[in-house]
């Protein structure tokens, strides 16, 4: 009978054992104490601290990206046995398999802007990052193109963004409002944060814009 308090190594006689979520990713070997035992004999196992600093990187990339527990696991009572006490024998991935990259997917579009792979997490928000991705934009974006100014405390309005500033100057960006950007409304010029920009459907430079401002709103 297996109790939640003592050390248990999964499989380590039967490698072969893939993750559920990840095939290309062994875990035989692996080894942690149970923390829970669900009614239907799923057993909870939280990695010991010697398995997190063997297992393969790119599995913690993964489990980030996707929003999973990189230190536990949900495995059945078949794939536990004891710890004998021997030293760790945890398998590794003979063969990463890298999912291709889509541009239908939002996510991989902006993995493409940083060239990241689908293992790869989405990077955080900071200087350096936008100054990477304003050069994407002003490698790609056709000026001018029409857009909606959507801030916040005022109604939306209509301008038309003329550019991101020169290129030979230093980039326009600002810590808070990221990206900025050159429009033109009603005979003035002025400067906005090209997060705050929406382009109307069916425009080339939409999905360009709209991919922008989900990276900055959401990983800052």
């Amino acid at each position: 009978m297996l109790t939640s308090n003592r050390l248990y190594r999964d499989c380590p006689s039967k490698h072969g054992v893939k993750d559920q979520d990840y095939p290309d990713i062994p875990i035989g070997g692996w080894a942690g104490s149970i923390v829970e035992v669900a009614d239907d004999g799923i057993y909870t196992v939280r990695w010991s601290d010697e398995t997190l600093a063997s297992i393969h990187p790119v599995f913690k990339q993964r489990c980030e990206k996707d929003g999973l527990e990189f230190d536990r696991y949900w495995l059945d009572e078949s794939d536990l046995e004891l710890d004998n006490g021997d030293p760790l024998d945890i398998e590794q991935p003979t063969k990463i398999t890298t999912k291709p990259l889509s541009p239908k997917n939002q996510d991989d579009r902006i993995r493409m802007v940083f060239g990241l792979t689908s293992n790869d997490p989405l990077p955080d928000v900071d200087h350096e990052t936008l100054e990477s991705y304003r050069e994407h934009l002003l490698n790609n974006l056709v000026f001018p193109f029409p857009a909606q100014y959507r801030a916040d405390y005022r109604s939306p309005a209509e301008v038309k963004v003329i550019g991101l500033g020169d290129p030979e100057d230093a980039p326009m960006i600002d810590e808070d409002y990221g990206i900025l950007c050159e429009v033109r409304s009603e005979g003035h010029l002025s400067i906005r944060p090209l997060g705050e920009m929406e382009v109307a459907k069916g425009k080339p430079s939409r999905q360009l814009v709209g991919d922008y401002s989900y990276w900055f709103h959401n990983w800052r």
